[in-house]
């Protein structure tokens, strides 16, 4: 019934040729194809996707118009009445607004710094022009523009040049000032001690309290005084903070 080929022990199926091959190839031998990297459009875009688009992102007209506008101008120094440099920066400014001055005037500054002084035995920091009475204004000097700043009320004249023909100041002198201005509080305040070299102070706290010395050097970045102090007989120069002595 059965023919001679068609054994129980053979019932197991043969594999092909094609088979034979994946069959005899070890699992450990078997790297998976890495998946094909996704299209730029499709995948999350990335902090650095964007810093590139920042980076080669054009200027666009108005501001290319702005830079070539801002080029031709220069900075001049005013004279105005001491006291009201604040009122005439307004002033000035307002006034460019209302007569529609736009195109002639940049920045209007009045340059100031903090100041670290003592008052009522405290230590405060206030503001202080380190130009008074002058106002630094980034201009297109002409006829027209020259007779508008000089038509502002508190405006005195321009400084340097000639009355006809006011001379901007020097890029190096306008970086140094800007500079300054730009620099953050900590670094430019200075300190207004209201002692000089000679002066006999007492001392009010530390380790040399009540006693009496003579100010030998003053640093005024730091706030510091040297005093020289009779220590067995001997002059000793001792450091220390201005708020730490009165005056004798």
């Amino acid at each position: 019934m059965f023919d001679n080929d068609d054994r129980s022990g053979d019932s197991k199926p043969k594999a092909t040729d094609a088979e034979s091959l994946f069959l005899d190839l070890p699992e450990e031998d078997y790297t998976a194809p890495e998946p094909a990297a996704e299209p730029a459009s499709t995948r999350a875009r990335t902090a650095e996707d964007e810093l590139l688009d920042a980076v080669d992102l054009p200027i666009s007209a108005d501001d290319q118009a702005e830079i070539e506008r801002r080029g031709k101008m220069k900075w001049y120094v005013i004279h105005a009445n001491t006291g009201h440099e604040n009122k005439v920066k307004r002033n000035i400014e307002m006034a460019v607004k209302s007569n529609h001055m736009e195109e002639y005037f940049g920045e209007v500054l009045v340059a100031t710094q903090d100041v670290t002084e003592m008052k009522n035995g405290k230590r405060s920091t206030v503001k202080r022009k380190y130009f008074p009475s002058y106002i630094l204004v980034e201009m297109f000097m002409d006829k027209e523009s020259q007779h508008f700043i000089n038509s502002i009320p508190g405006v005195t004249r321009f400084i340097g040049g000639t009355l006809l023909k006011p001379e901007p100041i020097s890029r190096e002198e306008v970086d140094r000032i800007l500079g300054r201005i730009s620099t953050p509080d900590e670094a430019r305040t200075t300190v207004d001690i209201p002692y000089d070299v000679g002066d006999s102070v007492q001392v009010m706290d530390g380790p040399f309290t009540e006693w009496i010395g003579v100010i030998n050097e003053i640093n005024h970045d730091k706030g510091k005084l040297k005093v020289m102090i009779s220590i067995f007989g001997s002059e000793t120069p001792v450091e220390l903070d201005f708020l730490q002595v009165k005056p004798v």
